[in-house]
């Protein structure tokens, strides 16, 4: 429960009954004896508020398919006496400079009760249409793809439920109508700072798709693409798959992680070089680079007039004492040369859902990005963008609550692995709730990948996979309930001893 005080008033949120048949009640009470004046029932399923004058409880409904958060937000800054007089209080409802920051944090809370992170347990994730619950057998415990396994934000669930319960799954209002472009800017603004006109955004159904168009229509066949392994495999596949030259450029690993290696960025490819495809927060290290780290690229990438496709779809989930920076914040003169992808998805667990943005530096980039048309890349489904919407518009708080449980995770993994990993190397990630662990003193055998899978019964990410120096390495999801990592740790610990 969650309550703010503001004047005579004091303004309370419950969360009453989960699911279907329950929700939300914001309790408006005199703040000196607790008297309940109004009370708004925002539940999923008839909606409705009460007001109590002389002891009765008179109850009114809202119109079916209201918004029954922005209603009562609304109206209670529009008329909160009027509200207080029907109901017979004789209170003066506080000035709006006041009211509205109350109602605003209100209004959050409602939207957003904070799931039970640690009831997650096996049980619960299976049966599974995802791929990560259901590629190995049963008493596999699943610790690869990048996905979480908490509970999805109540604001993206409410959005489903609705659309289902209406039978609203016909073709989407795209691309005009929405105001996904406007979101995202704003958003980006809000959070880094940085400002670009919302005609620039352009809607995918996922951030691959934003890589494997741009490579197609800024390059040609035998150009080369640098990229920066070790790194997430659909960078290669967007450049092998459209037959373009891989140039790379191998991150270099330090003794406090993995660096750019600023003179191989200079010396890498010839003249056909033509684009590189940037991963920050990166993936599979969670690095996520400084200022500094990013404007060599930026100068380098300037003097050798590259194409910058920069994947952020991490941007969200960086962690205590590290700062995200977007590539294309950095200059005018930078930015007029990169696409910026990026999505909801990873930060809140929706990538079943498909739907990205890509953020074009300059109306040219974004003309000849189109010049393969929508019809060619696929639509985007109605739930995509609707999802998309309620994540970035509605749900930080359960954000906020999932990066805090993460972060304990993390640390704790650091913990583990320091004492009971002997052997094992890694630096703690910067960002991502991903963990890349160095193996190679142990000599594990067939691969660290297979010695955990066949001895622990755990599965994670091939470290070859992600390229030159992938070799002797695995990549540990820890985006799950501590019952579950805890489990995989121990598991793993014991086939180690």
């Amino acid at each position: 429960m969650s309550s703010w005080a503001v004047g005579a008033l004091t303004l309370e949120v419950e969360h009453r009954r989960a699911g279907s048949d329950g929700g939300a009640t914001l309790r408006v009470r005199e703040t000196g004896d607790g008297r309940e004046w109004l009370r708004f029932d925002c539940f999923e399923r008839s909606p409705h508020w009460h007001l109590d004058p002389a002891g009765r409880d008179e109850i009114t409904r809202l119109e079916p398919g209201a918004d029954a958060f922005a209603w009562t937000s609304a109206e209670l800054r529009r008329d909160l006496a009027g509200y207080l007089t029907r109901a017979g209080a004789s209170l003066a409802p506080p000035p709006d400079a006041e009211l509205a920051p109350a109602l605003d944090a209100a209004e959050r809370a409602m939207r957003n009760p904070i799931p039970d992170f640690d009831a997650v347990r096996p049980s619960s994730r299976r049966p599974s249409r995802g791929e990560k619950w259901s590629q190995y057998p049963e008493d596999v415990l699943p610790l690869w793809v990048a996905d979480m396994d908490f509970p999805v934000a109540e604001p993206i669930r409410r959005v489903l439920r609705f659309a289902v319960d209406r039978s609203d799954l016909g073709y989407p209002i795209h691309p005009a109508p929405t105001d996904i472009p406007d979101l995202t800017a704003e958003r980006m603004q809000r959070l880094y700072g940085w400002s670009f006109a919302p005609s620039r955004v352009e809607i995918l159904s996922d951030v691959v798709q934003g890589m494997y168009t741009a490579v197609h229509q800024f390059t040609d066949p035998d150009d080369g693409i640098v990229v920066q392994p070790p790194i997430y495999p659909p960078f290669f596949g967007s450049v092998r798959k459209t037959r373009r030259r891989l140039d790379e450029n191998p991150l270099v690993l330090g003794a406090n992680g993995y660096e750019v290696d600023a003179d191989g960025l200079r010396a890498v490819g010839d003249d056909r070089t033509r684009a590189l495809l940037l991963c920050n927060p990166h993936n599979p290290s969670g690095r996520a680079f400084r200022r500094e780290e990013l404007e060599a690229i930026a100068e380098i990438a300037i003097a050798r007039d590259w194409l910058v496709v920069a994947d952020e779809i991490h941007q969200d989930l960086v962690w205590q004492g590290f700062e995200h920076v977007p590539f294309a914040s950095l200059s005018p003169e930078i930015e007029a040369r990169t696409i910026t992808l990026t999505a909801a998805s990873k930060a809140f667990n929706i990538a079943g859902l498909r739907c990205a943005v890509a953020i074009f530096g300059s109306d040219e980039l974004k003309r000849r990005f189109n010049g393969l048309p929508r019809h060619i890349r696929g639509g985007i489904g109605t739930l995509g963008i609707e999802s998309l919407h309620a994540a970035w518009r509605h749900s930080e708080p359960w954000l906020d609550a999932t990066r805090a449980y993460l972060e304990a995770n993390r640390a704790h993994l650091v913990d583990v692995v320091a004492s009971e990993f002997p052997g094992i190397v890694f630096h703690p990630p910067e960002a991502t709730y991903l963990a890349w662990l160095d193996c190679r003193a142990l000599d594990l055998q067939p691969s660290p990948f297979r010695f955990f899978l066949e001895e622990a019964k755990v599965a994670l990410s091939d470290g070859p996979s992600f390229g030159a120096g992938g070799e002797g390495f695995v990549r540990i999801n820890f985006a799950t309930s501590r019952a579950i990592l805890d489990e995989a740790l121990e598991r793993m610990a014991k086939a180690l001893r």
